[in-house]
């Protein structure tokens, strides 16, 4: 199975003489790289459009302290004031940090699907 093939790259490693941290950057973190990539896209995703936790959570008082980029546009959008255009600035460039995580994400999938 696959976990004989695993455990074969690592003694094969081993036995070529590398210490165990170029065991594990050159064939462990290669053989993960698929599963860390969603994981480091879900997360990049997340951390982009978190607002409710820091919304509900932070008093209105460490509200300014515990700001974050989501939070931000939906204060200037909709906090009162005259800043729709700021609200209007800050979900364009959540847009474009996001659009780049996505397509590489669309192309991951289509590589996997292809498979």
């Amino acid at each position: 199975g696959s976990r004989g093939c695993r455990a074969t790259l690592l003694e094969a490693a081993r036995v070529d003489g590398a210490s165990e941290w170029q065991v594990f950057r050159k064939v462990t973190v290669p053989l993960l790289a698929p599963v860390l990539a969603v994981v480091l896209v879900t997360l990049m995703i997340n951390v982009l459009k978190i607002f409710d936790l820091v919304y509900i959570i932070a008093p209105g008082a460490t509200q300014k302290d515990a700001n974050v980029l989501a939070l931000q546009l939906y204060l200037s959008s909709f906090g009162g004031g005259a800043n729709q255009g700021v609200g209007s600035a800050i979900a364009v460039i959540l847009l474009l940090l996001v659009v780049p995580v996505m397509v590489m994400n669309v192309r991951r999938l289509r590589r996997e699907s292809r498979r």
